[in-house]
């Protein structure tokens, strides 16, 4: 009993830290008194845009604190005609 649970102890170690490898974008604070969802999705736009990223959420976290969740942008894709989309 005690090696399946150290087992367990340690593949949920292995899983966690694989998991939060996956997903380790960049978060962005952006002072916003009266955050609201429609101000915060404006205000990270503006500043994916500006950076060249790509938004990938925008939250309120605090009442004035608006959090931007920034990805890169891939690459434009060829479709089967050759074209960009």
């Amino acid at each position: 009993m005690r090696t399946v649970g150290t087992s367990l102890c340690i593949a949920l170690v292995i899983m966690s830290s694989t998991l939060s490898s996956c997903y380790d974008f960049p978060v962005i604070v952006i002072h916003l008194p009266g955050c609201t969802f429609a101000l915060c999705l404006n205000e990270c736009s503006k500043f994916a845009s500006r950076t060249g990223q790509v938004l990938q959420r925008s939250y309120c976290e605090k009442m004035g604190d608006c959090c931007c969740v920034l990805g890169h942008q891939l690459a434009a894709a060829e479709d089967d005609k050759g074209t960009f989309v």
